[in-house]
């Protein structure tokens, strides 16, 4: 079985991703939307159920591997609704303020967070799809927890190093350094096997089209009317579709 210890990395990096979100949503979460709450509980729920199904895979509790894996039917539609409905919001702030210089960043995410629950939903689907090949299986499955990996890093310069420290850098500084960092780390997951590595070079992918499109694309003056178009959506309609959609990824990647 690969990366026996992944539940303890998986577990410090939930550790580390309340830190990292302490100053920005934590320690103000009776201002947070809904949206995001939502978001949250849903991304502490699949990574306490990444975790747990390392652990017991590595500890031979086979019933209650198969039993808990059974909890993604429904944390994956919940966790896919949520990330869009974070997306919704950021467009209806957006929208209201194209013209805010404090937006420009919002609009830059436009191509962050969409490109994150994309990949999400390809490596769950391959997780699935892939769950009677071990060395597969492990790696889809791990892989969705490590788009966090960057907003974590990026977070913790930001909010705690000296020399990134909000307002003594641009926020792409510690954004770059971040997603490069992920970039690394998940590489360097991809060369321990190269022949079963195929998931880690998806998310590295996936990272580094992250990073490029919001240091390019995202800062161009028309993309922000584009991404902010979103907020005309009707919010309701577009939870429903996403559920359904990912529902659909589920059934499919399973049978």
């Amino acid at each position: 079985m690969p990366y026996r210890k992944a539940y303890l990395y998986v577990l410090a990096l939930l550790a580390l991703t309340f830190v990292a979100f302490w100053p920005s949503y934590l320690s103000v979460m009776p201002k947070a939307k809904l949206a995001h709450h939502f978001h949250a509980g849903s991304s502490v729920l699949w990574t306490l159920l990444a975790a747990l199904q390392a652990w017991t895979i590595h500890h031979d509790r086979w019933p209650l591997h198969r039993t808990a894996g059974l909890a993604v039917f429904l944390l994956f539609p919940l966790f896919l609704v949520a990330g869009i409905w974070v997306i919704h919001v950021e467009t209806v702030t957006l929208a209201a303020g194209l013209t805010d210089p404090e937006n420009l960043n919002t609009a830059q995410f436009g191509f962050f967070d969409p490109l994150a629950n994309i990949g999400f939903a390809i490596l769950f689907w391959g997780g699935l799809r892939y769950r009677y090949k071990v060395h597969l299986h492990a790696r889809y499955m791990l892989g969705t927890v490590m788009f966090v990996v960057a907003p974590v890093i990026w977070r913790l310069l930001r909010n705690y190093t000296p020399g990134f420290l909000q307002g003594q850098v641009p926020f792409d500084v510690p954004f770059a350094v971040g997603n490069a960092a992920a970039c690394a780390i998940v590489l360097a997951l991809y060369w321990q096997a190269p022949k079963h590595g195929r998931p880690w070079l998806i998310v590295a992918t996936i990272i580094a089209a992250q990073a490029i499109g919001f240091l390019t694309v995202g800062k161009w003056p028309a993309w922000a009317p584009i991404f902010a178009s979103i907020s005309y959506v009707n919010l309701p309609f577009l939870l429903v579709v996403t559920g359904i959609i990912s529902l659909g990824i589920a059934w499919h990647g399973w049978v």
